[in-house]
């Protein structure tokens, strides 16, 4: 099977934990869903986008790959040998090996999160709205009870829209009630949000002190990954969607 190029962090590489951070490159599918798009349900061929996720498997050597019906809300899934795909939440966490847990974007954040003295792992969907709900605190939490600790939890943002392309109006200024993450826009009443900064500062404050940022701005690079936001400034109602995965051996 073909080589499909993902990025890593050495704050998640261990011997019992496989991640990556994937992009768009390396899949079958063409058009504007060129190429490793895993997005199901926005025009995508159905077989295009499973062979994408089987190839994205088969590079981290876990096949069973466990999705979340994302929502944007602040709801966590605690991932056993019977769970299936589909749930409407925005964040999981397993000690179960053999799974990969897969979140799926096309500009909000992905972070992973691992405990690999206590084998415990985590991977959230942080939009704004569930950044704000509280989606990352929940997460260490749930984490926390399946017995890992604060101290040795590492997190990683993944690839996601940077500040300078993200423009928002008053609603999430005055939800976010955190104005050091925001600039001013030219346009009244809105802003440009650093939301990778917001979701580093809540795994601060929830006491993961081991963090990462990667510097990959979806909406930026265009050839590397899929932006939702970039496809509506263009008015194309076609966009796709990438995965970032992590599991236990």
């Amino acid at each position: 099977m073909q080589h499909v190029p993902y990025q890593a962090s050495d704050l998640l590489t261990h011997s019992s934990i496989v991640h990556g951070f994937f992009g768009r490159v390396g899949g079958v599918s063409d058009g504007d869903f060129a190429s490793l798009n895993i997005n199901l349900h926005n025009g995508d061929d159905e077989q295009n986008v499973v062979e994408n996720r089987a190839r994205i498997a088969h590079a981290m050597g876990i096949e069973l790959i466990v999705t979340l019906r994302q929502v944007h809300k602040n709801d966590v899934l605690v991932v056993d040998e019977k769970t299936e795909n589909g749930h409407q939440m925005d964040a999981m966490v397993t000690k179960i090996p053999g799974r990969l847990l897969a979140i799926q974007t096309a500009d909000c954040t992905p972070i992973l999160l691992a405990d690999h003295v206590s084998g415990v792992i985590g991977a959230v969907h942080a939009g704004w709205r569930s950044a704000v709900a509280g989606i990352v605190e929940k997460t260490v939490q749930a984490m926390e009870s399946l017995g890992a600790k604060k101290e040795h939890i590492a997190a990683v943002v993944g690839p996601t829209i940077h500040q300078a392309n993200y423009e928002v109006g008053q609603e999430v200024f005055d939800a976010a009630n955190a104005p050091e993450f925001f600039a001013s826009s030219i346009r009244p009443s809105h802003y440009f949000f650093d939301l990778p900064g917001y979701v580093l500062s809540h795994l601060k404050l929830s006491g993961i002190n081991t963090t990462e940022a990667l510097p990959y701005d979806t909406y930026a690079l265009e050839d590397q990954y899929f932006s939702y936001r970039r496809s509506c400034h263009r008015q194309d109602s076609s966009w796709g969607g990438q995965l970032s995965v992590i599991g236990l051996r």
